[in-house]
């Protein structure tokens, strides 16, 4: 597969697309779908869920970070056939609170990276208001690894992001490298943005 890049912009703010393909659907793209959701896309909306839950030996170990658990929900769907869009959740909880938080977006489509030197298997999100970065690297069809140098916006999970402001400082020092395990869709269905897509991962899509 070849390297490739994904912007994703937080829900809530102006959307900054990548540049699109216009003659069929790449075959970075193609790649891309193959390996987050087992096939290419097709007519309807497909899902892909990862998660990792932190032990406490974990935490022992690592006591500068702040992330207990992180939950990934990747979902792709066609709406014009030359053209698939993506879409990001990410929702963490942190070892002093129970609350849970989230962060959302709407993507561009994917596009070779080569020439910026990128790893294989690369997918480099950006953010939008100021929200950091968010790199995730697809290892296999069953773990991906999240990256998150700098912290990024997230929100109280439920409630509208515009109203609580940046909560980036709640990740620690040690919170940069996470790899997240392939995990049932149930597990991702709080990061579902409507009715509609939590019925369709209830049934496996």
């Amino acid at each position: 597969m070849k390297n490739t890049a994904l912007i994703v912009v937080a829900a809530g703010c102006a959307i900054a697309h990548a540049p699109v393909a216009t003659a069929g659907v790449a075959p970075e793209d193609q790649a891309f779908q193959k390996q987050i959701f087992g096939h290419v896309l097709g007519a309807k909306p497909a899902h892909a869920c990862f998660k990792r839950v932190y032990a406490a030996a974990h935490l022992a170990r690592h006591p500068e970070q702040n992330v207990r658990t992180m939950t990934l929900l990747v979902t792709g769907k066609v709406e014009d056939p030359d053209q698939p869009s993506y879409t990001l959740g990410l929702g963490v909880t942190f070892r002093r609170s129970g609350t849970h938080f989230e962060t959302a977006g709407d993507c561009g489509t994917i596009r070779d990276a080569a020439s910026r030197g990128a790893k294989a298997n690369a997918v480099t999100c950006g953010v939008d208001c100021d929200g950091g970065s968010i790199d995730v690297t697809l290892k296999d069809g069953a773990t991906v690894l999240v990256a998150i140098p700098d912290g990024a916006r997230i929100w109280k999970a439920g409630s509208d992001d515009d109203e609580t402001g940046s909560e980036r400082k709640r990740f620690g020092a040690d919170d940069r490298l996470f790899r997240l395990d392939r995990a049932p869709l149930g597990d991702c269905l709080p990061l579902a943005p409507d009715d509609d897509q939590k019925a369709a991962m209830e049934r496996g899509q």
